[in-house]
């Protein structure tokens, strides 16, 4: 099957980053978001659906949807490849994994393959892939212990809120970055940890409570002089017992002061 392609000039108003300009990309870039919608439920790009084995092979060889997102998967990975393959080795590796802890579940495919098409599209035009970093805070010092953020209000007020979710590629994080196997029973037990829904902060006074739960104060820039080497810039003091806590994992310390940082930015600077 033959597909036409009508070039359209862009208006002259149009400030495009010279990356862009590039037709052979934005054509590719087209095609590969297209064949989320012309895809046959019997194939899928990136595997061969008479040898499907998995779960999650099973489930896109069978849906519309799903084989689509497998095939501009599969373009994306392609021309990702050839233009960053140090960056896409690892990536793919990572979205492969998150892919198969979803199983059969059709909504958890979806969410994962369109973001490994976002992820390679972004490296295709050249734009960071740890865009969204901002989107996930730690709430635990071990490799993968994250959450979503859904929302923020009154950043940088007396009533500073960040609501959260832990959500199942959360867990898979954990798993895939912590535990190093990502599995079932994994994942589980992740999403089964107690964390709050929110981390609230009062950016005047310098009182906050993090996702665990815990509290603390904010007093300020650190200016002893092992500060540097400490990694406690900033002092966080215990409510309840009135120390401060050393730069140390251990302490927490890393853990609450981004969650600090990110209730009341301006305090920080």
């Amino acid at each position: 099957m033959t597909t036409m392609h009508t070039q359209v000039p862009a208006p002259e108003s149009y400030a495009w980053p010279e990356r862009l300009v590039s037709c052979g990309k934005l054509i590719f870039v087209g095609l590969m978001m297209g064949a989320a919608f012309a895809a046959s439920p019997a194939s899928a790009a990136s595997f061969d659906c008479r040898k499907a084995s998995s779960a999650d092979e099973h489930a896109i060889c069978s849906n519309d949807e799903l084989s689509g997102l497998d095939d501009a998967m599969a373009a994306g990975f392609r021309e990702a490849r050839r233009q960053a393959p140090a960056v896409v080795k690892p990536l793919s590796r990572s979205l492969l994994a998150e892919r198969r802890a979803c199983g059969a579940d059709i909504d958890c495919l979806k969410m994962t393959m369109t973001k490994a098409v976002g992820a390679y599209k972004s490296i295709i035009l050249g734009e960071s892939v740890d865009g969204a970093r901002k989107d996930k805070v730690y709430y635990g010092t071990r490799a993968g212990m994250q959450v979503s953020v859904v929302s923020r209000s009154g950043i940088d007020t007396s009533r500073a809120v960040i609501q959260v979710e832990h959500r199942r590629e959360d867990a898979v994080a954990f798993c895939r970055d912590y535990v190093q196997n990502v599995t079932d029973k994994c994942v589980q037990d992740e999403l089964a940890i107690d964390l709050q829904n929110k981390f609230t902060g009062d950016c005047k006074t310098g009182r906050f409570t993090t996702i665990t739960g815990q509290s603390y104060v904010f007093f300020g820039r650190n200016t002893a002089t092992n500060a540097g080497t400490m990694g406690n810039d900033f002092v966080l003091i215990d409510p309840d017992t009135n120390e401060p806590l050393d730069g140390s994992m251990a302490s927490g310390y890393p853990v609450a002061i981004d969650q600090f940082k990110e209730l009341c930015p301006t305090r920080v600077r």
